[in-house]
């Protein structure tokens, strides 16, 4: 079985256009491509809008394709980022002849692929480069270092010496891959994380293989979504099914029984008892062992995605959702408020993860699609922040010591009264809700990658990371 990398940016010049913390490389049963004569066709515009002559050498871009097939380039190896690097970047960027990759015969959600753009004798010509990946995950199993884009701020990070720092990886450990994506703690307190064609619980210093049983896996497997509901029930999304476990036996769900077939996020609420499947159809929701569609996204004038990231109610009992390219609230009488139609502080953004402190205000995580062109500090996305008497603002590298605009999920740790946040690019970050930010990553702390893909904490008040480098505990000294 052939191991996948995940969310890699394998080249060293990165492109900050779209959203990816999560998809793999060149994966899936049926690789990525593209239709010949639109690519030739690019290609013979090139030839036409540059003078090569004299010229010669390589350039490789990694692209990434959705399952609509949407591309959007991730990175490159051009590092003096020429006129010809960039002609092309713009040319792929309008390219619409990408066919996306599958498996089973199923459009898989976010893949990237390698174009290799060759000039010789003055011409320009290209074609998809096929990655060996059992090379290049040797290549990445080390740690990433930091990418600060604010550079306004000064990190001295006085209560880092207030935490232990514990690392469990595939050398110290029996972890079976450092590639870890997500983690959940359940309710006897047992941490679950995926990583690379797996699935994992953590018990006594030790890790155990729980991978589902109960269906063929192929040649490619992997766990993309994890979540607990109230019965401790686990829930997965595994190769175009969701699956339970409820610690004795796997149980399958397909689509013909629930009504979709892949998520991309599962996300219990404990008050309610409802468990949230964030899915390309739509939001589904599993309440007293029956299934619900709570909303249909494409008979909502304005929004012309179904895709849903992520959703969660709030202390009142709000529901919020992060759609692909927006966000929108129902609230307890039904009504629903699509953000992106009115005059508000959340239109143009989704929202990608949310939490509410002890004094009732609440914290997005906020992602801003509209990036076409722009450099990271250009971009103006990164935490809204909505007080319990609906007063917004929003934390950016602009106006705080966020170091990132591009975060990946907040959570509240009542314990220090501080938000806790993770980036894949920048490591975690400390957020004391006043004005102290800190930020821990492989070059200042014990923390053994600046990629963190998940964070989760127990009922002690522990943290726990899923990173690129292992799992990671802070605890308080």
């Amino acid at each position: 079985m052939v191991s996948v990398l995940s969310s890699q940016n394998i080249y060293p010049v990165k492109i900050k256009s779209c959203k990816a913390d999560r998809f793999c490389l060149d994966c899936g049963d049926i690789k990525a491509s593209y239709e010949d004569k639109k690519f030739d066709e690019m290609i013979i515009r090139l030839n036409e809008k540059m003078n090569l002559q004299g010229m010669s050498g390589i350039v490789l871009f990694q692209v990434l394709i959705d399952s609509t097939g949407h591309g959007c380039v991730l990175s490159h190896t051009d590092k003096s980022k020429t006129f010809i690097s960039k002609k092309i970047i713009k040319e792929l960027k309008k390219f619409d002849g990408w066919i996306p990759a599958k498996t089973d015969n199923k459009a898989l959600e976010r893949v990237s692929i390698s174009i290799i753009f060759s000039i010789e004798d003055g011409q320009i010509t290209g074609k998809i480069k096929r990655i060996n990946l059992a090379a290049f995950k040797d290549r990445f199993d080390h740690p990433q270092d930091p990418e600060i884009i604010n550079k306004r701020y000064t990190y001295t990070n006085p209560n880092l010496s207030k935490y232990k720092i514990t690392v469990w990886n595939s050398k110290n450990s029996n972890l079976p891959d450092n590639f870890n994506d997500d983690i959940l703690i359940d309710k006897k307190n047992t941490i679950w994380m995926t990583l690379d064609e797996g699935l994992v619980k953590f018990e006594n210093d030790s890790f155990i293989r729980e991978e589902q049983d109960i269906t063929d896996k192929g040649k490619y497997f992997a766990y993309y979504a994890l979540g607990c509901d109230n019965q401790n029930v686990k829930w997965v999304y595994a190769k175009n099914n969701i699956y339970s476990y409820d610690n004795k036996k796997w149980t399958v769900y397909s689509k013909e029984n629930i009504g979709f077939d892949g998520a991309y996020s599962i996300i219990n609420n404990n008050k309610t008892g409802e468990l949230f499947f964030c899915t390309d159809e739509g939001l589904f929701i599993r309440k007293d062992n029956k299934w619900i569609k709570i909303i249909e996204l494409d008979t909502i004038e304005g929004i012309t995605s179904k895709r849903i990231h992520y959703a969660q109610r709030d202390s009142k009992n709000r529901l919020w959702i992060g759609y692909s390219g927006g966000t929108l609230m129902i609230d307890t009488n039904g009504a629903v408020t699509v953000y992106n139609k009115i005059k508000s502080p959340f239109n143009g953004y989704s929202i990608f993860s949310m939490t509410g402190d002890s004094d009732g205000n609440l914290y997005f995580s906020l992602y801003n699609a509209n990036r076409k062109g722009k450099k990271p500090e250009q971009i103006k996305e990164g935490i809204g922040v909505l007080d319990r008497d609906g007063n917004f603002k929003m934390l950016t590298i602009h106006n705080s010591g966020l170091p990132v605009g591009d975060v990946s999920k907040i959570i509240y740790d009542k314990y220090d009264n501080v938000l806790w946040i993770i980036t894949n690019s920048a490591g975690l970050i400390r957020y004391d809700l006043k004005d102290g930010w800190e930020v821990y990553h492989n070059l200042n702390s014990k923390i053994p990658t600046s990629y963190v893909s998940d964070i989760a904490t127990d009922n002690n008040g522990n943290i726990y990371l899923a990173t690129r480098q292992g799992m990671v505990k802070i605890e308080r000294k």
